[in-house]
């Protein structure tokens, strides 16, 4: 199986290096390690050429977005599995060995394998993805079933860096999308989802960084104003409604509830900032999905003893 390594990067410069360092100590080497430089202003292009030389295919462009940084390695990579790893992240050794194993023992059934990770940096995250999101797949190596349901109820167990895929998936469900300025890994797993299944291997293969003072992430470039990240979940729910997989089924319901929600939080954060008209405008979009602005009205009554409860318990 030839496989491709992408690592998107901004402003990174030492902890790139320890993600890709742990790429190459990796007990079952990959053939192809491509670093896509997001217009980073610290050196760090000219840093991975001096470091690793031809171990690594560098590439720059113009700051873009992780989404967009992405898209750009998988143009540029030559194999049939794709690897995603964010360059604040880091691979245990056997990660791809495991990964591999794991594919071949379901024959070609699954397009997409992932592993569980363990957060560093933050000593108040202990519990490792599969146990914070309530994943209980059984040991070892397994099949998801469903694995759309977890996306939808935000529980799901895969994380972009743990995540091993097949080329040919990503380029049929069109790649990341660069309008979403947030959740648009999500957004191409819910889209692979209907396409294979997804295995996954039980053990914690990948260490995710946390740490509250790390460097500012590519997505979080683009998320600067609540209008753009609330635009972004609206554009994004809307899309999933308007897929074949989803009119229709049993998925059609909870994502219009995530699409709902994402509405009233839209209009509440320009309340907040006593933008009235924008406010208004973001209101007048709940009549399509509710039954009336009473209806409006008290939900959004209910929302504000809700979050006053919980300010109390607190």
């Amino acid at each position: 199986m030839f496989v491709s390594v992408i690592i998107p990067t901004y402003n990174r410069k030492l902890c790139l290096f320890q993600a890709v360092d742990s790429v190459l100590a990796q007990t079952v080497p990959v053939e192809e390690i491509i670093v896509v430089d997001d217009g980073s202003t610290d050196g760090t292009f000219e840093a991975v050429c001096a470091r690793y030389g031809a171990l690594v295919k560098a590439i720059r462009q113009d700051n873009s977005g992780a989404s967009a940084a992405r898209n750009r390695g998988l143009r540029e990579a030559r194999g049939e599995w794709i690897a995603l790893l964010d360059s604040d992240d880091v691979w245990l050794p056997m990660k791809i060995e495991r990964q591999l194993e794991a594919l071949a023992r379901f024959g070609g059934k699954s397009g997409l394998c992932f592993t569980d990770n363990i957060f560093i940096g933050d000593p108040n995250m202990t519990r490792s993805v599969f146990e914070a999101t309530g994943f209980v797949g059984g040991g070892g190596i397994g099949i998801l079933e469903e694995p759309a349901k977890y996306i939808l109820t935000k529980t799901e167990p895969f994380y972009t860096s743990s995540c091993l895929i097949r080329h040919s998936l990503i380029r049929e469900s069109g790649g990341f999308d660069k309008s979403l300025i947030i959740r648009e890994d999500t957004d191409l797993f819910f889209r692979i989802c209907f396409r294979t299944k997804l295995c996954y291997v039980a053990e914690k293969l990948v260490q995710i960084d946390r740490t509250p003072s790390r460097e500012v992430g590519l997505c979080n470039l683009y998320a600067t104003r609540d209008d753009q990240k609330h635009d972004s979940l609206v554009n994004l729910y809307s899309k999933w409604l308007a897929m074949p997989e989803v009119a229709g089924t049993g998925y059609e319901q909870p994502v219009r509830e995530l699409l709902r929600l994402a509405y009233y939080n839209s209009a509440e954060d320009k309340l907040r900032q006593l933008r009235i008209g924008p406010a208004l405008s973001a209101i007048s979009r709940l009549r399509d999905i509710e039954s009336g602005y009473a209806s409006i009205a008290g939900t959004f009554f209910l929302r504000k003893i809700q979050k006053l409860r919980r300010h109390i318990g607190d």
